[in-house]
């Protein structure tokens, strides 16, 4: 009476809660006779959380399954055995008669539910030629798609599938009240992703990188020294920096004062005073006095620069989808870095426009592209120092998504640097007109304006006599046309065929 309601639970709960029992397997395989145990020839799928009624050619007294946990056994009948598949794994069963020989064995394997899947991702994804195969926990996806947009499809049905499947698991739903241990490690897998993507996948990004570089500078630098040497006294001054090399002579020379109590000279050696180096970069005016004692230099360096650089760049880049492609407008450089065997190598550091594309075709002929700017230029450069570099980074991130021609611009990548300085004479730098002889002043404005657009097209293979070449306009000039003219390029004859 006990087995009777046994059995009645177990089929009510896979009624209701797995849409029904398959009655007759087309996997079922016969009980062989014992000769047939080592080959391990019969084997029989059930699919997870669904029950199969295995049919036996000779009655059997007494079951034995290796791991109850996987599958479970019942006999319903002398030669009917009922196979439930509780966790994805495989095990075997034995088979003994009333006499306790043992006749036969079968290998059980409880996979995915595959059929219920494969149905979905018909019903889903009609035109897409998907494969689905379980193995241990995780399921495998192959096959063909038109597009990523259909592959991403597939994977998330697969994803969702486990997610019900671990579910029913956690829940311990064919869980039984007696005489059962349930696994603690029942976790399910994970989607193994083999699809392809079919048709054209490479991407030709048309690209346009224009920069406007504008800086205006203003300059005034007064620079001039003076000298008097008038008996005991000697003065002057400077606008732009002075040495004065120390005494070190013993007796007084040229009218220096020695130390009181002592026949040493004191103080700087004046009469061997040594300015500061004058220049003038690029305008400005300079004069110079000299009368007996006296001497006089004035060097005045003014400059109003106004500059403008326009860089434009046009390449064209092709990738798979998928795939990064790069960029680089600029350089390298080249850093020194010490080593401790007393060794130095050098690394060598990007700097300029750098441009990072990412393209993925998705269906319908749109495209999502991210794109990724780095725009740094040397601010520093010292090669003695610690710190021989530094580079002022700017950086911007984008993801669009467009159809196949048309375009994405990034701009706004402005930079606008001011500085501004003074040094003056404290006091009579501050006077009206004629301070400016008493301060030095600089004024510095830069404006970087820089703009990008970016065009993906679907590429295709072109056949070799469609390639054109820069070159293939090129006429070599005459002779007359060389030396007579000066021409470096001769003229295209004209077609004479009738129009």
């Amino acid at each position: 009476m006990n087995r009777d309601k046994r059995i009645a639970a177990y089929l009510l709960s896979s009624i209701v809660l797995l849409g029904g029992l398959s009655v007759d397997s087309v996997n079922a395989q016969s009980i062989v006779t014992p000769s047939n145990l080592v080959t391990g020839g019969n084997q029989l799928v059930v699919p997870l959380f669904k029950s199969r009624v295995l049919r036996l050619d000779a009655p059997a007294a007494r079951v034995s399954v290796g791991s109850p946990d996987i599958a479970d056994i019942l006999i319903l009948r002398s030669t009917q055995l009922y196979v439930l598949g509780q966790d994805l794994g495989t095990t075997n069963v034995l088979v003994w008669d009333e006499e306790d020989r043992l006749i036969g064995a079968v290998n059980i394997e409880v996979q995915h539910d595959l059929d219920n899947l494969k149905a979905k991702l018909f019903e889903l994804l009609p035109n897409e030629q998907i494969e689905v195969y379980s193995t241990q926990r995780s399921i495998v996806l192959a096959g063909q798609v038109s597009s990523p947009a259909a592959m991403n499809a597939a994977l998330r049905i697969a994803d969702t599938y486990l997610a019900q499947i671990g579910t029913a698991v956690e829940a311990n739903q064919f869980q039984q009240q007696q005489g059962m241990s349930m696994r603690e490690d029942r976790a399910v897998g994970e989607v193994i992703n083999m699809m392809q993507v079919g048709g054209v996948q490479q991407v030709m990004l048309e690209i346009k990188v224009a920069e406007i570089n504008r800086s205006e500078l203003r300059r005034m630098n007064a620079q001039w020294n003076s000298i008097e040497l008038n008996g005991q006294w000697n003065y002057g001054g400077v606008n732009g920096g002075a040495t004065f090399p120390d005494v070190e002579f013993t007796t007084p020379v040229n009218g220096r004062l020695p130390v009181f109590g002592s026949s040493a000279p004191w103080g700087p050696a004046i009469d061997e005073f040594a300015p500061g180096d004058m220049g003038i970069q690029n305008q400005g005016l300079f004069a110079s006095f000299l009368s007996d004692d006296t001497l006089f230099n004035m060097a005045l360096d003014i400059a109003k620069e106004n500059r403008l650089a326009k860089i434009l760049a046009e390449p064209t880049l092709t990738t798979l989808t998928g795939e990064e492609a790069t960029f680089l407008s600029g350089g390298e450089v080249a850093i020194p870095i010490p080593q401790g065997d007393f060794r130095t190598t050098f690394e060598f550091k990007e700097f300029g426009i750098s441009v990072t594309f990412l393209p993925v075709v998705l269906g319908s002929g749109i495209i999502n592209l991210k794109v990724d700017v780095t725009v740094s230029e040397i601010t520093r450069l010292d090669p003695g120092s610690q710190i021989p570099l530094q580079l002022g980074t700017r950086r911007a991130s984008s993801s669009v998504e467009l159809r196949e021609g048309q375009t994405m611009g990034l701009a706004g990548l402005l930079n606008e640097n001011l500085r501004e300085g003074v040094e003056k004479f404290p006091g009579l730098g501050s006077i009206p007109v004629l301070g400016a002889l008493f301060r030095s002043q600089d004024f510095i404005n830069q404006e970087t304006e820089l703009v990008i657009t970016v065009t993906p097209h679907l590429a295709r293979p072109m056949q070799p006599e469609d390639a054109r070449y820069p070159t293939d306009n090129f006429v070599e000039p005459s002779d007359a046309g060389f030396y007579l003219l000066g021409k470096l390029e001769g003229r295209a004859p004209r077609s004479t065929g009738d129009e």
